[in-house]
């Protein structure tokens, strides 16, 4: 009877770690897309150059354009999906004009109409919030169990 109790706890164990690591995923990439799509689009040069990386942020522009923002929220999911949720991971774009599209001019004037108060700053406050419900948290788990049943 103890070498069950044993055996249930450790499969619990299990399950609940990869049921965190789901749900970790799957609150990353919904941040991650909403920074994406938030990117305001001329060519879509700033779009595409997102970078999805794992221990520490890139360092390179990538030359390419993705105006819809869909091949950089694929690479980005698989990305997620296959990051073991240990160490950081990291969305950098390096194009010399982000600041600018975050913050704003030097004289105060918005970046871009599209987006006049940032992609990452509003992002991260949206996640926070997000994250200080214990219910949002709650639904996660929640629908993460009926999805893996």
């Amino acid at each position: 009877m103890a070498g069950q109790f044993v055996i249930d706890l450790q499969r619990f164990a299990k399950n609940a770690n990869a049921e965190v690591k789901q749900a970790i995923r799957k609150i990353t990439l919904e941040a991650f897309k909403r920074v994406i799509l938030r990117t305001p689009v001329d060519t879509g040069r700033a779009r595409a150059n997102w970078s999805l990386s794992t221990g520490a942020p890139v360092t390179f522009s990538i030359v390419g354009e993705d105006k819809s923002g869909s091949a950089t929220l694929k690479k980005t999911s698989d990305g997620v999906m296959v990051w073991e949720c240990s160490g950081g991971i990291f969305l950098s774009n390096n194009l010399p004009y982000i600041p600018v599209l975050e913050y704003g001019k030097d004289d105060g004037t918005p970046g871009s109409n599209q987006a006049p108060n940032g992609m990452v700053r509003i992002t991260v406050a949206e996640m926070q919030a997000w994250a200080r419900s214990a219910s949002n948290v709650k639904s996660t788990l929640t629908e993460i169990r009926s999805q893996t049943r």
